[in-house]
């Protein structure tokens, strides 16, 4: 753990963290392109600019966690083959997108626990702290447009 302290020199990254940290900018890239298309297809208003935040937000962790990695001269991950096509046609109805976001959302959020967990570098961890309040609250918001539309319902109750 030796120079882990937020304000010094880092040590250089070991193996498990620059895994997570690459797999956090490889997911992130497909999160964004994902949010993106489902924002150009969005008929509600509401619904659109939740894309759009989610898309906004999946940039700023690539951004932080790609420089991370080129500080420890290390190439980040590079966008994957496909692209987005023009098409405003929603392949799927919004409440399907909004809930494959929920879930993707709670992925994230579970990816940046695993990644604080493994993390031997206190300013990893912080910044692994930030991500998963700023996905949380993502996903939060998600839920809550879900339940004002009605596409959430509440589960089934413990009868005891």
């Amino acid at each position: 753990m030796k120079g882990s302290n937020l304000f010094g020199q880092k040590r250089p990254l070991n193996a498990v963290e620059f895994g997570y940290l690459y797999n956090n900018v490889e997911t992130n890239i497909t999160g964004m392109q994902l949010m993106a298309s489902f924002a150009q297809c969005a008929r509600d208003k509401e619904v659109k600019n939740y894309f759009i935040k989610g898309k906004e937000l999946s940039k700023e962790v690539i951004k932080e966690t790609a420089d991370t990695l080129l500080q420890n001269d290390i190439q980040p991950p590079a966008t994957p083959g496909g692209t987005i096509t023009n098409s405003t046609e929603a392949p799927f109805s919004e409440k399907l997108m909004m809930f494959c976001t929920y879930l993707l959302s709670s992925f994230g959020l579970g990816g940046q626990s695993f990644s604080t967990a493994f993390s031997l570098r206190n300013d990893l961890n912080v910044s692994n702290a930030i991500h998963a309040k700023d996905i949380y609250e993502f996903g939060r918001e998600g839920a809550m447009i879900m339940i004002s539309n009605g596409w959430l319902e509440e589960p089934p109750k413990m009868d005891l």
